[in-house]
């Protein structure tokens, strides 16, 4: 749960990211553009991103022994917070590579705490 909870997040990030350029370039975003450019919405978005690869990702490990998603987590985590300290054009770039990479680990361990815990599998046809 706290794998599709984190991949969520991640995307709504992905989201925040692609569309706020265009809400902006459109400029009829009004209060919601200003609102979607606010500083403290990227912290908003990031807190809970890092928190939950930090929570669930060592955590999984330990049960799968697969380092990968761990890897995975923890290189998103820190474009993630590179991106909040490089120039405004490059910003978005690296925060959606951090976002899918991110997403991309957390579904990977789900897979992975599924197929070592003998529960069903995303997308199995077994009846």
């Amino acid at each position: 749960m706290k794998d599709l909870v984190a991949a969520y997040i991640s995307g709504l990030c992905i989201i925040h990211c692609l569309l706020t350029p265009i809400l902006l370039a459109l400029g009829g975003a009004g209060l919601l553009g200003h609102w979607l450019e606010a500083e403290w919405v990227h912290y908003a978005l990031i807190a809970p991103i890092l928190l939950l690869v930090i929570w669930s990702l060592p955590a999984a490990r330990r049960q799968h022994q697969q380092h990968a998603p761990l890897w995975l987590g923890l290189a998103g985590a820190g474009l993630m917070l590179v991106s909040l300290w490089v120039p405004a054009p490059l910003e978005p770039w690296l925060a959606i590579s951090a976002g899918a990479l991110i997403m991309a680990a957390h579904l990977f361990n789900r897979h992975l705490l599924r197929l070592y815990s003998g529960g069903p599998l995303a997308g199995s046809t077994q009846k």
